[in-house]
């Protein structure tokens, strides 16, 4: 009846979309004729067929369990949570939890479903036991079976599997198929759910699995887009992807050359090119529509966005449609360790991308280029096997790379003094010192001796090997500080932060790996202004003025004035002044290679730290 009551329910909505009384009587028609036929098949149905007992199929249940045989083995190994299952199923005294009897095919069949819909998300059913349930399910009324003790035995390893797959999936979804903290435990720092407080098992408890299924399908936009476009790309992989050659010389307007052709159809292929505005003929000529069409796919691979066809260029056109799937599908992965927001907001920064986005109910506000951590030399991995051998600081590699982290922004630093990390007097100040005398005056260094300032003058670091180095080196502030005007604050154990900096050349480059670990923002003013707004009794202009620059609105200069004493009043040191927001805005530094920006267009990205690579092998591997 549950069943008779919805299907009016739906009736009801059609008929007041349509407005039609004849429509309403024939769907009412409809449902009585259906309700009938469901009744008289609930009458004559598998139970009945097959002469149905349920203490029979309890009995066979257990078996599952307690028989160490063959048939055992071969049908339920595969259940990655049997020794579980084992316990729970003993708990409740061998109940089955999804399917009471026979006559549960829709109810198999609706699970089924979900599960062969689990590419969706870059998961293969078969991760699932897909094709080994649908198997054990169809053998339940295979007609040659003469006896109901196959059934019952057929019928038990469809709950079990079932139970298995939707423990899994369940998991996956909310909690992703591999734990990142395991695989990079020295890079990422974004909290997850704690695995002692995972609801596995919540699946087994509900009143509703099926609802339940649906309701923890990621609902971040971002992760939907992604969704989205993954079949197109697995569609690709069944064309042949011819390798593309770069062009012996730099084209000019209007200039025909047949090597245009594949890339022209490459990007066709790859939706970067209106069809409509060019015909067959017209592959071989170096036009506006090409310029155009190459410059927005430079854009969509990171890469510098001239329209040229150099090698760049040529190299991402080559990328393979398997990589492209494979990118998305760890995208996605990467998504379910996280929980992102949807609605408040919070910057991100995306360490492939070399970009700063702010967010606000999934739409992003502005941007700005970054420069993140130099990635580690190839090597890395054997030099820290040497040093953690030898203990000898030169064999120590340089690891640079920013982490993966979370926190929440709660105060700038404006005017900031630097203080030399160790690496860096070890690998940077100690050589430059030697090489240029007048190095640590003219960088505005002050050199710190067991708590006291000592005089430049009297500083020489020939003295003393770079790894035992006994001085502090604090950099004044002003315009050639290492971290520029402004610094913002976040929580972290790796004393990472974002900053302004006085080098300006390297955000123009399309690798911006350059820093020693710190997020430099090309565009530090404006990510101040938004973090200020409506939170803190800083204004933007206030922040100007104070660090040397002019104010928007001149009349703030004076307003500021009469605040300045009151506002830096124990939150300043000299030149240096601490700003506290009133509430923390959430910061993300992640790690993403394929998503999809705001119009639209899917975005790829090189594997810059080789975590693409290290994530293949347990995801894939796990599937």
């Amino acid at each position: 009846m549950k069943n008779y009551y919805r299907l009016l329910e739906i009736n009801k909505k059609i008929c007041t979309n349509a407005g039609k009384k004849s429509c309403c009587f024939l769907i009412i028609v409809f449902i009585f004729i259906g309700y009938g036929c469901k009744s008289k098949q609930e009458t004559n149905g598998y139970n009945a067929k097959y002469k149905f007992v349920f203490s029979e199929y309890q009995r066979f249940l257990q078996n599952r369990f307690n028989r160490e045989d063959f048939s055992f083995r071969n049908h339920l190994s595969q259940a990655h949570y049997f020794d579980t299952l084992k316990y729970f199923y003993i708990s409740r005294d061998y109940q089955p939890i999804f399917i009471k009897s026979f006559d549960d095919t829709y109810f198999i069949d609706s699970l089924l479903k979900v599960i062969e819909t689990s590419g969706e998300h870059g998961l293969p059913a078969n991760r699932y036991n897909y094709d080994l349930i649908k198997n054990e399910y169809s053998q339940i009324f295979d007609s040659t079976i003469t006896n109901n003790a196959a059934r019952y035995i057929h019928l038990a390893n469809v709950e079990l599997l079932l139970s298995d797959a939707v423990i899994k999936y369940a998991s996956d979804l909310r909690y992703g198929v591999v734990n990142p903290a395991k695989i990079f435990p020295d890079s990422y720092f974004i909290p997850l759910v704690d695995s002692s407080r995972r609801e596995i098992f919540k699946p087994l408890y509900v009143e509703d699995i099926l609802q339940y299924l649906n309701e923890i399908q990621p609902k971040n936009g971002r992760y939907k887009k992604l969704q989205a476009i993954l079949p197109f790309f697995i569609d690709l992989e069944n064309l042949r992807w011819k390798r593309i050659y770069p062009v012996d010389k730099n084209l000019k307007i209007g200039e025909k050359t047949i090597q245009l052709k594949p890339i022209i159809e490459r990007l066709v292929v790859l939706g970067f090119v209106d069809t409509s505005n060019i015909v067959h003929k017209a592959l071989d000529t170096y036009d506006s529509v090409v310029i155009k069409a190459i410059t927005k796919f430079q854009k969509a691979n990171g890469l510098l966005e001239d329209g040229t066809i150099g090698n760049a260029t040529i190299e991402k056109l080559n990328v393979s449609p398997k990589e492209y799937v494979e990118k998305i599908k760890l995208s996605l992965e990467r998504f379910r360790w996280t929980s992102y927001t949807d609605s408040a907001r919070y910057i991100q920064v995306n360490i492939p991308d070399f970009y700063l986005r702010v967010f606000e109910s999934e739409k992003e506000k502005f941007k700005s280029k970054v420069c993140t951590g130099n990635k580690r030399r190839a090597n890395f991995d054997a030099m820290l096997k040497v040093y953690e051998k030898t203990k000898n600081w030169r064999n120590k590699p340089n690891d640079w790379q920013t982490p993966q982290l979370y926190g929440k922004i709660t105060h700038l630093i404006l005017n900031p003094t630097w203080t030399v990390p160790t690496s860096i007097i070890r690998d940077e100040i100690y050589r430059k010192s030697i090489s240029d005398a007048n190095y640590l005056r003219k960088g505005k260094f002050k050199v710190i001796y067991k708590g006291e300032e000592i005089n430049l003058f009297d500083v020489d670091l020939r003295k003393f090997s770079p790894n035992k180095v006994p001085y502090i080196f604090v950099q004044d502030p002003g315009a050639g500080n290492a971290l520029g005007r402004i610094k913002f604050m976040f929580s972290n154990k790796f004393d990472i932060y974002l900053h302004d900096t006085p080098v300006r050349a390297p955000f123009s480059a399309v690798n911006r790996a350059v820093s020693h670990g710190c997020v430099r923002v090309e565009k530090p003013l404006l990510l101040a202004d938004y973090v200020l707004k409506d939170n803190s009794k800083w204004e933007p202009d206030y922040v100007r003025i104070e660090i040397g620059l002019p104010a928007v609105d001149s009349r703030k200069i004076s307003e500021f004035g009469t605040k300045r004493t009151e506002l830096r009043r124990n939150f300043s040191f000299g030149k240096t002044t601490q700003v506290n927001l009133d509430r923390g805005i959430s910061l993300y530094i992640d790690y993403f290679t394929a998503w999809v920006d705001e119009d639209g267009i899917p975005n790829f990205r090189s594997d810059i730290y080789g975590k693409d690579e290290i994530l293949k092998t347990f995801f894939f591997n796990a599937n």
